[in-house]
Parts: C-alpha cells; sequence; structure tokens
C-alpha cells in the first residue's frame, strides 16, 4: 500500500479541499485508490497537484477562489470582480497603505546606495578597471580630481583589491566623469522610484522593485533628465 496528496476540484475545476488518498493493489492489475476523510460528490475529481495558495487579506497572496485552468496546467482565480470587491471589504490589509510605502521607499533607497556604492567600469591604459564608489572612495576621487584640476599630470590612486599606481591626468578625469555618470544615473533613476511609489496603490507598488522598468511618463522625464544632465556634465559645470 502506497499513498500521496490530491486537490479535490469540482466540475469546473474550481478548489473545493487536499486529501490523503490510499492505493491500494488489488488482485487484479488496477489500483483502488481511497480518499480518506472526504467522500467526492458528483462532479468532483481528485487532481494529482499541489494545493493552491489561498489569499487571507488584501495584499496577501492566493487566491480568493482558486480553479484549475487545464490548458495552462496551473491555479488562476475564479472569483468574479464583484465577489473579490464583497471579499476585499470583509478582510481589510492589517497594513496601511503609507506604511507599505514608507517600506518600500526604504527598500528602494538601500537598493539605490548599493548600486551606487557598487561603482563602475572604467577603461584606462591597464584595460577595463572597475571603481567602487562607497563614501571613502568619492571622497578619495573629489581629491584626485582636484589636484589635478590644479595642474597635476599624474596622481596615485588604485582600482578595487589592487595596489595603488600612478593615473595619468586623463585616466583621473575619465574615472570622475564616469563617476558622475553613475552616480547621476541611479539618484535620478531612484528619485522617479520614489514618486512612482507615492502614487501606486497597494497592488502596484508591491510590484515596485528597483531596477524595474518605470511607468512610460516617468520614464520619459528621467530620459529627459539625463540629457540634461549629460549636456551640463559636458560643459564642465558637474566635477
Amino acid at each position: 500500500m502506497s499513498y500521496k496528496h490530491c486537490c479535490v476540484v469540482g466540475v469546473d475545476g474550481a478548489y473545493k479541499t487536499f486529501v490523503l488518498v490510499l492505493m491500494e493493489q488489488g488482485e487484479a492489475v488496477e489500483v483502488a485508490e481511497k480518499v480518506q476523510g472526504y467522500t467526492l460528490t458528483a462532479g468532483e475529481r481528485l487532481l494529482d497537484a499541489p494545493p493552491p495558495g489561498i489569499k487571507m487579506q488584501v495584499g496577501g497572496t492566493g487566491f480568493v477562489k482558486p480553479r484549475w485552468d487545464e490548458d495552462a496546467e496551473t491555479w488562476g482565480e475564479g472569483a468574479s470582480a464583484e465577489e473579490l470587491a464583497a471579499w476585499e471589504a470583509e478582510h481589510p490589509d492589517p497594513v496601511s497603505l503609507e506604511d507599505k510605502r514608507a517600506a518600500k521607499h526604504a527598500e528602494v533607497s538601500a537598493a539605490s546606495e548599493a548600486a551606487i556604492y557598487a561603482g563602475m567600469d572604467v577603461e584606462t591604459t591597464q584595460g577595463t578597471e572597475h571603481f567602487s564608489l562607497t563614501e571613502k572612495d568619492q571622497i578619495n576621487l573629489t581629491t584626485a580630481k582636484n589636484e589635478i584640476d590644479k595642474g597635476a599630470a599624474v596622481y596615485l590612486y588604485h582600482t578595487d583589491d589592487t595596489l595603488c599606481r600612478i593615473f595619468t591626468a586623463e585616466e583621473i578625469k575619465a574615472i570622475a566623469q564616469a563617476s558622475v555618470a553613475h552616480i547621476i544615473y541611479h539618484t535620478t533613476y531612484c528619485n522617479h522610484l520614489f514618486e512612482w511609489i507615492r502614487r501606486a496603490d497597494a497592488a502596484e507598488l508591491a510590484g515596485i522593485t528597483y531596477g524595474a522598468e518605470l511607468p512610460e511618463d516617468l520614464a520619459a522625464h528621467m530620459q529627459e533628465i539625463l540629457m540634461q544632465a549629460g549636456a551640463v556634465a559636458e560643459t564642465g559645470a558637474v566635477t
């Protein structure tokens, strides 16, 4: 004798319950399946699939009325729009929208800082080298750029996890320019994510992550800002 677990679904694929099924080998070739603790009614059948997630509250995951989709071979939402609205009114989210926004804001801010600190690749006389941009790195790079602006032909600096070496003035300028572009991009992107967070409802908020594609209007605005920032950087106004 062996056993398995199965879902019970109705004729329309609606989920009913999750049951234990004993399988007994009889004298014939057929294996007899015996459902434990539940009696199948007319139209119900066993489905050999994991049980669906049941949504417990607004903002939670899962389904209000799970229904098996035969074509997609997966669970889907079987509740109508009216049923969902009624269910949501009876199962409010215990976490307020403002608290969700605050948490998402902190999440995005931390991700942006990490992206900036991670730094960028720059082409130097040694090939492609990587430069981190932690707060200390930014201070060191600003100091190096200031010395070059004062007329220094070379400066002692280093890439990630390497010994210091002499960098030419052109290399220091290239690293500084790349760092400006890197910081401007992530700061601007983060700022636009903040705007998205401010206007998003709970459902949309859950899908906002660092690296997500911005809504069309915010993406267009960000592109315009970056183009303007690039023009300013080329004039030397941004250092």
